[in-house]
């Protein structure tokens, strides 16, 4: 049987393994799905265990302030594009094939829960990759240069801001999709996050900036993660 950590309940306590236990949470995790933390921890399986310990400590402390910046930045573009063309300006500004089929998606999933597909719905039903998209470099024109500009204080250029928003969308990607995310170089991609957020937001910002645990777990030596 596993030993019980002492003082158990502990910020600070480590799971402790025994040859059974091991194997077993490393069968259930997958060959595959282990392998990257096999090889950061040179073929230690107790290593490589709590190395996927801490890289879920990370994503789940990165995922308030992602949150924060999604959410910042759709509604803020959604204000700006609802204020010129309408609150369903989806429907009447041209997007491109990915940006109309992101917007499909999001009517999709209202239809399969039964909901009405109102503008607010839908963008709140949206995916961070619309978003991003709306900044790419074939909305130069359409979007960025006479409107979405606006969104950021001070104005960025947008092959910078797109750049930025694209690398914290694959980061989002991989939390989503429970991939490993300690390779990163994650001090620069929570600076991006409060970057972008300043531009966005100063308020919230402060507000991430007070409430992120992103520092202190990244602060947190792997063989101390006590916590997801």
């Amino acid at each position: 049987m596993r030993l019980a950590p002492q003082n158990q309940g502990h910020e600070g306590d480590l799971y402790t393994y025994d040859d059974a236990t091991r194997t077993a949470i490393l069968e259930t995790i997958s060959a595959d799905r282990i392998r990257t933390y096999l090889a950061l921890a040179n073929g230690s399986e107790l290593r490589a265990l709590r190395l996927y310990v801490r890289n879920a400590a990370l994503a789940s402390a990165f995922l308030g302030p992602l949150q924060a910046l999604e959410v910042t930045l759709r509604n803020t573009m959604h204000r700006l594009l609802s204020d010129q063309y309408g609150e369903d300006w989806y429907e009447k500004i041209g997007l491109g094939n990915s940006q109309q089929k992101a917007i499909e998606s999001a009517k999709q999933a209202l239809r399969r829960e039964g909901k009405t597909e109102t503008p607010a719905r839908i963008v709140a039903a949206s995916t961070f990759g619309l978003w991003v998209g709306l900044l790419a470099k074939g909305n130069d024109r359409l979007l960025w240069r006479p409107l979405l500009h606006q969104a950021f204080n001070p104005t960025p250029a947008r092959k910078d801001v797109y750049d930025q928003l694209d690398r914290l969308r694959t980061l989002r990607n991989r939390i989503a999709h429970h991939e490993p995310i300690i390779r990163r170089r994650l001090r620069d991609d929570y600076a991006r996050i409060l970057r972008l957020l300043q531009m966005l937001s100063p308020e919230v910002a402060d507000w991430v900036r007070h409430h992120s645990r992103v520092p202190e777990v990244m602060a947190t030596p792997v063989s101390r993660i006590g916590r997801f």
